[in-house]
């Protein structure tokens, strides 16, 4: 079974350009977040899972207090606010240039299976300072978080099939283009990024071979498209507690094994106190 195009944007990217942290592929935020969300786009402190569509799902803020509108589902069990601390922001962080997987060189690709992302507003970055309390918060509260998602998912008898995300830093956006491919047969040829005539921002992406994109409109004006997230990755699976480096992806191993315990809570219905080791991984 191939990659789904989401997967091979995240692939892709983060074998290029890793130190931006983890590329989403649908960096617009969930149309039902406060409206702080909508305006201003994710958050340090949140915390939640990317979904099938690449979209940031945010469950809970560790940086915010229960009774915030972004909570109105609730918080996890001990939930504790954690101090958010210093942060660094740069204002051109990215500028209004191409960010491409290997492979592509002017638009123009040789390869199998690449990514592209266009910023033609650049982007700017926020981040911890010292995220050293998040990793922290993590390692204690990450089997409530997880029982929390689970019960957010009504996956209360079941295993969480993704990871959690606990988000320490980002890239946002005002307008952006991406798109991915995952061409079998080989094919080569270009990648066309033609400006809209009604708003000078918006470079749609046309493909000389099957691929998938998609692009913002440029309409909100802020930063508020989340297209790079950076933090740490909460696993669990059948091995002891591990922080793994920020580029680290999971096993084939790891997910292995998470997805065979899900398939047996599955089958047996499993539900009560039952305790899991943990990975947690910086993003």
């Amino acid at each position: 079974m191939s990659d789904s195009f989401q997967d091979v944007y995240a692939k892709h990217l983060l074998k290029r350009h890793v130190v931006y942290g983890y590329p989403l592929w649908t960096p617009e935020p969930m149309s039902t977040l406060p409206e702080d969300y909508q305006e201003h786009g994710l958050q340090i402190g949140d915390v939640g899972t990317v979904d099938s569509d690449g979209q940031f799902d945010v469950l809970f803020n560790i940086c915010k207090r229960s009774d915030n509108p972004l909570h109105t589902h609730g918080v996890p069990e001990n939930f504790q606010p954690v101090e958010q601390g210093d942060v660094k922001s740069t204002r051109n962080a990215l500028s209004a240039h191409p960010i491409y997987s290997h492979g592509i060189q002017q638009f123009a690709t040789s390869a199998r299976a690449g990514a592209i992302l266009l910023l033609p507003q650049g982007a700017m970055s926020v981040k911890l300072v010292s995220p050293e309390q998040f990793r922290i918060a993590a390692m204690k509260s990450a089997r409530d978080w997880y029982e929390f998602a689970k019960k957010r998912y009504g996956l209360q008898h079941h295993d969480l099939d993704r990871s959690l995300y606990l988000i320490t830093g980002f890239y946002k956006a005002r307008s952006w283009s991406l798109g991915s491919f995952n061409n079998s047969t080989g094919a080569t040829g270009k990648i066309l990024a033609q400006q809209n005539e009604k708003d000078p921002n918006v470079y749609p992406l046309a493909f000389e071979f099957p691929a998938d994109s998609h692009n913002s409109d440029g309409a909100s004006g802020n930063f508020s498209q989340t297209i790079f997230i950076t933090g740490f990755k909460i696993t669990l699976n059948s091995q002891l507690p591990e922080v793994v480096d920020v580029t680290k992806p999971e096993t084939t191993w790891s997910i292995l094994v998470r997805r065979f315990r899900a398939y047996l809570d599955w089958l047996r219905g499993f539900s009560g106190g039952h305790k899991q080791p943990m990975t947690i991984g910086k993003l």
